[in-house]
């Protein structure tokens, strides 16, 4: 079955952001400010989104957090979703 234009990018995307959430819970990065500055000037990520925490601010992360699950239900356990989402605020 093909995958859909909006599976491929959320396949992409939260793959992305559910790190960058397993990065403040672990302590790697110190806080969400330094973490989307580190990923927009390490990777590129585009700046007129602010980085993949303010992306999660932006929307809803029962919303986001429901998506990942229903990856993860269809492609597998690269998309649980981090414990960290509890404390995203």
């Amino acid at each position: 079955m093909p995958l859909s234009d909006n599976d491929i990018s959320d396949r992409l995307i939260l793959r992305l952001i559910n790190e960058s959430v397993a990065c403040l819970r672990e302590g790697v990065v110190e806080d969400e400010d330094l973490l989307d500055a580190g990923v927009i000037f390490g990777t590129g990520f585009a700046p007129f989104r602010g980085g993949p925490m303010h992306y999660i601010h932006s929307c809803e992360t029962g919303e986001l957090q429901q998506r990942l699950d229903e990856l993860e239900g269809r492609f597998g356990q690269h998309f649980h979703a981090d414990s960290g989402w509890g404390a995203i605020a």
